[in-house]
């Protein structure tokens, strides 16, 4: 499994069945749930403000958040401030000394994903449950760790929703389990809340785009018929948004479009609209992959997403190229 934040595989997590069994997403068209004003100003920091970091910070700044953003490189953290966003540099390895975390946020999210060093198990595993304990001695008050819906192992095409089993047993997927479950420890006290994303994609990670590349192409894999979840950037973002003002401490959330797919026919609309041939894919039974259900995201976080099922998601970002 691949982890669905900044370096978000486009085939890391399967999914499930039909929309109106899994999905409670609102009717309404074109619209989100809103993020909460309040009169005082608040203070926010994203923690590895990259591809949906950026969303996040946007969308915390329209309902009058002060944001702040880290990045590991010097030339990202220029891009940020070009982009309206304050950064700073901040190492994981030594995240506890930085002054940054020193301070007294309202909210901090935790999105970051290994850089080209890799180091998964610092960034998975380690830095989430530091870098929230150093926060939480400054007085924070509510952290969102950005997760991934790879925690779940289960790949028979089963419904699953938040009370489901997660026990995964190697890789990246354990490494963020574990941080899951330290954070979650005593989180009613500490304010924590996770947010596990499906699949993540949009303008500038585009599967449209994707299947225009032979690499990708030969690299594709996995069976025809197991059932994949996504979410629209954008929703995302909004997701977290959300969790960061009103999400329940102690509580995780599954951030995916409640409109599961079977892998072939995603990828066959992402061809259609890319001017392609579909991939070519494994045909066998096998992994099945899970169905994951999105009705406590909606309910508790009061989302109305933009993109609630992955035509709408994939013609939008169509549309953008």
């Amino acid at each position: 499994m691949s982890p669905t934040r900044e370096t978000s595989s486009p085939d890391s997590t399967s999914s499930s069945t039909k929309k109106n069994e899994v999905s409670a997403a609102s009717s309404r068209p074109n619209s989100y749930s809103r993020t909460p004003r309040d009169s005082k100003v608040k203070k926010a920091l994203i923690i590895g403000c990259g591809y949906l970091g950026q969303r996040i910070a946007r969308r915390l700044r329209a309902a009058d958040f002060e944001v702040r953003g880290t990045t590991r490189s010097k030339s990202r953290a220029a891009e940020l401030e070009n982009a309206g966003i304050p950064a700073a540099v901040m190492e994981l390895g030594s995240a506890a000394a930085h002054p940054l975390l020193k301070e007294k946020w309202d909210a901090a999210i935790y999105a970051a994903a290994p850089g080209k060093d890799g180091n998964a198990d610092l960034v998975f595993r380690r830095a989430p449950p530091a870098c929230h304990g150093q926060l939480c001695a400054a007085g924070l008050e509510r952290f969102v760790y950005v997760s991934s819906t790879g925690v779940y192992p289960q790949t028979g095409g089963e419904l699953l929703d938040e009370e489901s089993p997660a026990e995964p047993d190697e890789g990246t997927s354990a490494l963020i389990r574990e941080a899951e479950r330290e954070l979650l420890g005593e989180a009613r006290e500490n304010g924590a809340v996770v947010m596990r994303l499906g699949g993540l994609y949009g303008p500038g990670r585009s599967p449209i785009e994707w299947l225009r590349r032979p690499d990708f192409r030969e690299r594709l894999r996995g069976s025809a018929e197991a059932w994949m979840n996504w979410i629209h950037v954008d929703d995302a973002a909004a997701a977290v948004s959300s969790a960061a003002v009103r999400g329940r401490p102690g509580e995780l959330y599954l951030a995916v479009d409640g409109c599961p797919v079977k892998r072939k026919d995603f990828y066959r609309r992402a061809a259609e609209l890319a001017g392609v041939e579909p991939p070519e894919l494994d045909a066998g039974s096998g992994d099945l992959g899970k169905r994951l259900s999105n009705r406590k995201l909606i309910e508790e976080l009061e989302m109305s997403l933009l993109y609630p099922d992955y035509r709408r998601g994939l013609a939008a970002v169509s549309e953008a190229s």
